[in-house]
């Protein structure tokens, strides 16, 4: 009786204090994104207390996966990889699979920060995946979100409209879900929404869409400045100027508030860019070289690359070239080695633009081909990276086919025994097989072709190849004949020629248009120039006095079959025009 009687008074002692434990969690996690510096103090005193306590394995994780996201918050990449590789490994140790996603979307945010979108978006693919599989929409809304992101800033976009809605569809059940983990705020995918609409070109949309964000209750905090400085640049490009001064006198008050450098020289950036859209040349040139002493000093290489790159437009535009080619080449030099492509296509861009400024030509048509070269390098490097999603994904489905597949059904020994039940059986076995074989007499042969899918047209299987690259990530090329500069009666050698030089998967056909059209999949630009070259050797011989013009073009993501064929007529013109030019 005194034993019942003690266990009785220590779990009336236990249970306030754990019920408290998971109100603290829950606080934390609502001002984890807010105020991450006030959130880490938090959680640092609540380890303490946690130690001393009988904690349970749940909420051990839930601590760890906030003061992850507190450290991606604060900059604290590094950090924030070590702790949720080492935690992810605790949750499987511990059996607890619904932790793994949120450990997966931190360490994905913490590589996005870094620059690294390989490593990002082969984590957040598997995140997605098991939210679904494991019913969390708390880390769905998180992976969906951080991957838009990644899809917005590679010109992705239609995946990142994709993923961007269907994150703003789950996030009302993010607020039902009965363990709460971490959940981004909703402005951050309304801010997200704003800027894919501002790419896209419709500034009206994405104005109002950012100014939403303002209303919510969770703009507050780190948040608010977010969206303020946002908003002030979309509003900016909106052409709403008076609101823009609002929006960044606000961050300007806000701003003091945050509490780590990091974070201050973060938003200093932001702020700075604004200052040079409203040619406030001198004010964001304080605000980068205080923001570089920051980034330099705590060896924030890709911040200090992102900061360096526009203080040298600043100074190339304030007629500093010297001291704006020199920080434009040390960005570059940065970006080389951290093969940072995008950051790379920014930087030729700014030089190309500047040289055009001054009539030197030759040297912009450089660093268009330096961005250019800059940004195939970027489009094979996630292509690849695409290609190693689609395969893990494959193996994913294969396993789950593989553990789902039905078993054979095993009949039980004692059936032998029982000759009546087999001797039904057989009656039903062959009472089966003559009903089949009289309704195959009476039923009418039907023709194969009834059977048969219809195969594909010449179209359909170009349109099919198209709608695979954009998916898969894989290059296709068009060439154009004209066949007006050649031989009529050369016309069927010309294309027993051309067959047998092209490969297997690439498509010839002889448009009604006086057009040859060759499309060739898995092939770049460059390559199509060396494919190009092999086929006019073959095309010279035929030509009727005049050089056959060959256009060509490379699906670009909004592409269609129609749109590319006539970028590629674009391409033929132009060459056209050269040659007589010339």
């Amino acid at each position: 009786m005194d034993f019942r009687f003690i266990v009785l008074c220590l779990s009336l002692w236990l249970t306030p204090s754990l019920a408290d434990t998971m109100t603290d969690l829950d606080k934390l996690a609502e001002s984890v994104y807010q105020y991450p510096h006030a959130t880490l103090s938090k959680i640092t005193d609540l380890e303490s207390t946690l130690d001393k306590d009988n904690s349970t394995p749940l909420q051990q994780l839930r601590l760890a996966l906030l003061k992850c996201e507190a450290y991606v918050q604060l900059g604290e990449n590094e950090a924030a990889i070590n702790l949720a590789r080492m935690s992810d490994a605790k949750a499987k140790a511990m059996g607890i699979q619904q932790a793994s996603p949120y450990f997966f979307n931190c360490m994905a945010a913490a590589y996005i920060d870094y620059g690294d979108l390989r490593q990002a978006l082969t984590l957040l693919d598997t995140s997605i995946f098991q939210s679904r599989e494991l019913q969390q929409p708390q880390s769905l809304v998180n992976g969906l979100l951080l991957r838009g992101r990644i899809d917005t800033h590679i010109e992705s976009q239609s995946s990142a409209l994709e993923d961007l809605r269907l994150a703003q569809d789950v996030y009302p059940d993010t607020l039902q879900q009965r363990q709460n983990w971490a959940t981004p705020p909703q402005p951050y995918i309304q801010l997200a929404m704003a800027k894919l609409l501002r790419n896209k070109g419709a500034l009206n949309q994405s104005f109002n869409t950012a100014k939403a964000a303002l209303d919510s209750q969770q703009t507050t905090g780190k948040v608010r400045l977010t969206v303020l400085l946002t908003l002030a640049k979309i509003a900016h490009f909106n052409q709403e100027t008076k609101f823009r001064d609002e929006m960044i006198l606000e961050a300007k008050i806000l701003i003091p508030e945050i509490a780590t450098a990091t974070e201050l020289a973060e938003s200093y950036t932001e702020l700075a860019e604004i200052e040079f859209l409203r040619a406030n040349n001198k004010s964001a040139t304080q605000l980068l070289n205080i923001a570089l002493n920051t980034f330099n000093k705590q060896k924030k290489i890709n911040d200090s690359l992102r900061a360096s790159r526009l203080l040298a437009q600043i100074q190339l535009t304030s007629g500093e070239e010297q001291e704006g080619l020199t920080l434009m080449q040390q960005a570059i030099a940065i970006g080389e080695r951290t093969n940072q492509f995008d950051e790379l296509i920014g930087c030729y861009q700014i030089l190309s633009n500047y040289f055009v400024g001054k009539d030197d030509f030759q040297r912009a048509y450089q660093y268009q081909l330096k961005r250019f070269e800059s940004a195939q390098s970027s489009y094979e490097f996630l292509k690849d990276t695409r290609l190693l999603q689609i395969k893990a994904q494959l193996g994913r489905y294969q396993q789950l086919s593989q553990n789902n597949k039905p078993q054979p059904i095993k009949l039980n020994a004692q059936i032998s025994n029982n000759y009546d039940l087999i001797g039904i059986l057989i009656l039903f076995l062959i009472l089966t097989i003559f009903i089949l074989l009289s309704r195959f007499r009476v039923m009418p042969t039907p023709k194969a072709d009834l059977h048969k899918e219809a195969p594909l047209n010449v179209d359909e299987k170009m349109e099919a190849l198209l709608t695979s690259a954009k998916q898969i990530g894989y290059p296709i090329t068009i060439l154009l004949i004209n066949q007006s500069y050649l031989y009529k009666a050369d016309m069927e050698l010309l294309l027993n020629r051309l067959n047998n030089k092209l490969r297997q998967q690439d498509i010839l056909i002889n448009k009604s248009d006086d057009q040859i059209l060759i499309m060739l999949p898995f092939t770049s630009l460059k390559g199509a120039q060396i494919i190009a070259k092999q086929l006019e050797t073959i095309i010279e011989p035929m030509q009727n006095g005049h050089k056959a013009p060959l256009g060509m073009a490379v699906m670009q993501h909004h592409d269609t079959l129609t749109s590319l064929v006539k970028r590629a007529s674009v391409d033929q013109l132009s060459r056209y025009n050269d040659q007589l030019a010339h």
